[in-house]
Parts: C-alpha cells; sequence; structure tokens
C-alpha cells in the first residue's frame, strides 16, 4: 500500500476517530496521533495534508494540547485543516483571537452560511445544516486569513493561498449533511489520491493477526470472545480460514441475554465457523456469579466494573484450559473512544473488553473501525443478513438495563419479557429496520397507579430507540402514535408496570444506553 497522505493530530475529541473513518470511506487513509506521537512519525514520512482534531479543552485552559512544535502551520510544506478546537488552536497560535462569548456558542444542529466561490464549498449549498459542539469561538482571525462561512459568529476561515483552513463546526459527524463533501474538497485541495479500498481489510486483518500469531510458533491456541453481535461473529469468519482449528471461540451466558439470544449466539457462531467448527464454540454459563456480583450496586459504572472484573476473570480461566497466548475481541472504535482510550479522548462509560491488563497478548483487529464498516464486511463475507442488519447490544446486556434499582432474577426477567413484548410489536409493524437500536429499560421510579378499581404502586419503563449510522451520534427514534398506544398497552399488562415513558433525546447530550 502506499505511504499514509494524512496526518491526523488527535487532541481529544470524542470524533477524531470518525474523521479517520470518512477519510477512509472517501478512499483515502490516514494516521491518528496524539501530539506527543507526531515528531517521531514525521521524521521518517512524508505527507500531503495535516488535520487537527477538536477537543474538549479550552485553548485558554492549563494543560489544553498544543500543536507539535514540529508541525509547520505556516502551510508551506503540507495542507493544514483544523476543527473545531482544532481551528481555534490555528487561530491562537498565528495570532488572531479566541473567546467565549455567549452569544457565539454553539451545541447540536445550526446552520451555516458559507462562500461558494471558496474551493472547500465547492458545490455546498450557500446555507447548509451542520453539527457543531463549541463554547469557544474565533472572534479575530489571523492576518492573512478571511473567514470563509458564518453562523453565529466566524465558522470557517482560510488563509490567502489557500493552504491552511480551520472549520468551526463537524464535518466528520453525519449530521453535517454536506460534512463528507467539504472532507472531500480539502482532499482534493491537498492532491490526495485514493488508496483505500475496504474491500482490503479483511486479507488486512488477517495477515496481521496471522503475522502475530505466527512468530511463537508454539502458539496452539487463540481465544476469540463471541456475544453473537455482528462484531465478533464477523471477526470470527475472518479468523477462521487463516486460524483454522487453533480458533477457539468463547461466550459467557452472563444472565444478561435477551430472549432466546443463547440459541441466537449459536446459530450465528455456527454462520461464521461453519459447520465442522462448531466443536470449537464453547459456552461458559456463569449466570449466578453474575447476577450476586452485580447485583450489590445500582450505580452504572460500578456494574460495568463489576461484570469486566469477572468477564476478566473467566476468560483467563479459558485461557489457562486451552494454554492459549492471545485473546482476540470484536473491539470497535466506539468502544475504545468512549472509554477514553482513544488517544486523549475523555472517558464517557466503561466498556468490558477495553483496557484489561491481560497476561497474555490482547488484539483488537477492528478497532479502528466502526459499526457499519462491520456490517459491511460482515455483507462481503457472505453472512446471513439476520447478522448484519443485527441491532447492537452492550456486553453486559440487560444489567444495564435495570436503572436505578438493583440488579435480580425477577427485575432481569421483567425487562427480558418487556424487550421481546416491544420488539414483537416492532416487527409486526415492520418498523424495526428504521431503528439502530432499541433499549427497553426498568426504571427505579415506582408511582402510584390503578388497576382493576384498585390502588397500585409499580414500576416504570423506559422504551429509546435511536437512529444513527456510526453511534457517535444519535437521533431519538418518534414511534406512531398508534404504536405508542400498543406498547404502553401491552406492557402495563404486567401487575407489577404502571407507567411507561419514551426517551427521544439525541446523542449527544445522552447516550445511546441508560448506563
Amino acid at each position: 500500500m502506499n505511504s499514509i497522505q494524512i496526518l491526523i493530530v488527535d487532541f481529544g475529541s470524542q470524533y477524531t476517530l470518525v474523521i479517520g473513518r470518512t477519510l477512509r470511506e472517501l478512499g483515502v487513509r490516514s494516521l491518528i496521533l496524539p501530539p506527543k506521537k507526531v515528531e517521531k512519525w514525521l521524521k521518517n514520512n512524508t505527507l500531503k495534508a495535516v488535520i487537527l482534531s477538536g477537543s474538549n479543552y479550552s485553548v485558554h485552559n492549563e494543560g489544553a494540547p498544543e500543536i507539535p512544535k514540529v508541525l509547520d502551520i505556516s502551510g508551506k510544506k503540507y495542507f493544514i485543516l483544523g476543527i473545531c478546537y482544532g481551528m481555534q488552536l490555528l487561530s491562537h497560535k498565528l495570532g488572531g483571537k479566541v473567546e467565549r462569548p455567549i452569544g457565539h456558542r454553539e451545541y447540536g444542529p445550526s446552520l451555516v452560511k458559507v462562500n461558494t466561490k471558496h474551493s472547500l464549498f465547492n458545490k455546498v449549498k450557500e446555507t447548509t445544516e451542520v453539527w457543531a459542539s463549541h463554547g469557544d469561538t474565533v472572534i479575530k482571525l489571523p492576518k492573512n486569513f478571511n473567514s470563509i462561512a458564518t453562523s453565529s459568529g466566524i465558522a470557517a476561515m482560510s488563509d490567502k493561498d489557500n493552504r491552511v483552513m480551520g472549520i468551526q463546526f463537524h464535518p466528520e459527524v453525519i449530521d453535517t449533511k454536506e460534512g463528507k463533501k467539504i472532507l472531500q474538497n480539502f482532499l482534493n485541495i491537498s492532491g490526495c489520491k485514493k488508496d483505500w479500498n475496504p474491500l482490503n481489510l479483511v486479507e488486512q486483518i488477517q495477515k496481521e493477526v496471522l503475522d502475530i500469531v505466527n512468530k511463537d510458533k508454539n502458539i496452539k491456541k487463540v481465544i476469540l470472545g463471541v456475544s453473537g453481535g455482528v462484531d465478533s461473529t464477523t471477526l470470527a469468519r475472518v479468523l477462521s480460514p487463516v486460524l483454522g482449528d487453533r480458533l477457539i471461540c468463547v461466550a459467557i451466558d452472563t444472565g444478561g441475554f435477551r430472549k432466546n439470544e443463547l440459541a441466537e449466539l449459536k446459530e450465528n457462531t455456527k454462520s461464521a465457523l461453519g459447520k465442522n467448527k462448531v466443536k470449537n464454540l464453547v459456552v461458559i454459563s456463569a449466570q449466578e456469579e453474575f447476577i450476586k456480583n452485580i447485583s450489590g450496586t445500582i450505580d452504572g459504572e460500578e456494574k460495568r466494573a463489576k461484570f469486566r472484573t469477572l468477564y476478566k476473570k473467566i476468560f483467563e480461566e479459558q485461557i489457562a484450559k486451552y494454554n492459549a497466548e492471545f485473546i482476540v475481541q470484536g473491539t470497535l472504535a466506539t468502544d475504545i473512544i468512549e472509554s477514553g482510550k482513544a488517544g486523549q479522548s475523555t472517558m464517557i462509560k466503561t466498556h468490558h473488553n477495553v483496557g484489561l491488563s491481560w497476561k497474555v497478548k490482547d488484539l483488537h483487529p477492528f478497532k479502528n473501525l466502526f459499526k457499519y464498516e462491520v456490517r459491511e464486511l460482515a455483507r462481503v463475507l457472505n453472512l446471513p443478513k439476520a447478522i448484519y442488519e443485527r441491532n447492537p447490544f452492550p456486553g453486559p446486556g440487560l444489567f444495564l438495563r435495570v436503572v436505578g434499582v438493583p440488579v435480580s432474577k425477577e427485575n432481569i426477567e421483567l425487562v427480558r419479557e418487556a424487550d421481546k413484548t416491544v420488539n414483537d410489536i416492532l416487527k409486526k409493524h415492520n418498523l424495526d429496520k428504521d431503528i439502530s437500536q432499541l433499549i427497553v429499560a426498568l426504571l427505579g421510579v415506582n408511582s402510584v397507579g390503578v388497576k382493576g378499581d384498585e390502588r397500585v404502586y409499580g414500576h416504570s419503563l423506559a422504551i429509546r430507540a435511536v437512529q444513527t449510522a456510526d453511534f457517535m451520534t444519535a437521533k431519538g427514534y418518534y414511534f406512531p402514535e398508534d404504536v405508542v398506544n400498543e406498547i404502553t398497552n401491552a406492557l402495563t399488562k404486567h401487575k407489577n408496570i404502571v407507567r411507561v415513558f419514551f426517551d427521544m433525546t439525541p446523542k449527544p447530550p445522552a447516550t445511546t444506553e441508560f448506563e
């Protein structure tokens, strides 16, 4: 493959990996590095452009990320694009002025008026819808810079030679309607050529894993954690041809599965491995242990911590049993970002399979991929449609959907049945295809109701559905009124359920799951 054309400097934005994903969609490879690693990499590499990411910092904060000194931000060596904090930092360093005026703060959807004559906005509508997330704003441009877009303030800037540019909003997220077009324009300006085909991913992952494994000729077994979801199932299909019987798929029945999900897990893994290799699937039953371990807290992060501790313990037992030297997991870019393990991104929530300290080597072949990319891999690898269209489900499962009250067998079973009821209704109305993820959760809010002319003091359920392409941002799904009524009536037939709430909060500010 050709050398990397674009370097993305990661200042800690939740969207940094989304920039890389979008460039990959456009056919151009990129490399994401934190500022401290840029100098070493640049010693042996040349590039055509640099993108400076967003950040959770202000340029005025103590300890805020700085542009690596080795980078030439004059634009003479390569083209520069600053996004959000990246634009603010460029302006700040080049003599402009960045402040936090109340009237210029923007969070969420925003309308921007662009200079369509500028090559960065070629074929972009004069007024376009974008996604913004910033408190700081450039209020004075550096010398020899012009404003090329405006919203409530300066929304984009460019130097006179069109080699150093900045965008205040996020073109990488799907909610910026013409964001991909803007990034394509930047690739054109920079002279980048297509050098990436998603279909090469399978071959590349197989080669990388095989190279690592084959370094030690004594390695006989590799453990792969499987959940029945699209990520781990697709990874099993990718690795099975090159690892053969060395690949042992391990699934844990934690007690947090949805209705009939264990049977679905077995069927999906059989599709990935092939009928002859189904013996390579090991299912560990640990329901009692997980419920006992997690029932002692109602805090979401503590639940995740307790889950991952037990998850690690069980996998270490299997690693020892099979004398394995590697554990492989289907961790995605979103998991790594939310866990605060991507560059300098902040921790949003702990993921059970990210950041664990194993005694063996830990491989995450999908760590730079997003859900839609894995779905495409599954489709290309001829996995069943039921797998690559399957909605995501968190590793801790229904334990995260008992919110504000202790986890118990009874509460888990209530949520399990409610989840099946809602899913059956959505399938009946053919609405399941419109929804990226469905969450049915028991809320720790008991309230008074009336059933059979008698007072009832019972549970509340929350129904949350979202629509998204990459799970970095999401829109709440609005159910039709007749479906709302049908779901509510069906769920409140349960003797202990009094109320049903529907949550349409977008991400951000909410996350997809409640915990």
